[in-house]
């Protein structure tokens, strides 16, 4: 396990990209629909949401620009996991949905666009915070993340 570890972040590490994290209360195809208005992309939902286990799943936006070479993906963070039942509470012994992080230090994001081979991340940030439905954006350092293995799709 260890080593397979270490190559994972061997890859994260070789790969560039930038990071951004998105406050937005809008829905998610919500978002990828102002993004690819005001990106000229094409997000499109990715038919399998990306599974950190058996039982969270994160909606995924994804989009491969051949032309520029640019690849965008857009993760949800917050997800829903269905546990069983708990012996204490309201309902003892019934499940109950836990909400779960794709990237648990930012809780407060809501949500997290990866941009590889991206030349100008001013510029997109520029894009980003002129999206009416955004409450704000800003890049993040991947390699200061704990979950940074979690952005690897």
């Amino acid at each position: 396990m260890g080593a397979i570890h270490h190559i994972w972040e061997e890859l994260l590490d070789e790969a560039s990209f930038e990071l951004f994290a998105i406050h937005c209360q809008s829905e998610d195809h919500c978002l990828a629909y102002a993004l690819n208005e005001m990106c000229g992309i094409s997000l499109c939902r990715d038919r399998e949401d990306l599974a950190l286990d058996a039982s969270t799943c994160f909606a995924i936006f994804h989009c491969k620009d051949e032309v520029a070479f640019q690849e965008w993906t857009l993760f949800r963070n917050a997800g829903w996991s269905l546990e069983a039942g708990a012996q204490a509470g309201l309902f003892p012994g019934q499940p109950s949905e836990v909400r779960r992080y794709l990237i648990p230090e930012k809780k407060e994001v809501d949500y997290f666009l990866k941009v590889e081979g991206g030349d100008d991340p001013d510029g997109l940030l520029a894009k980003l915070l002129s999206i009416p439905r955004l409450i704000t954006a800003y890049r993040l350092d991947a390699a200061g993340l704990k979950s940074k293995l979690n952005l690897i799709y």
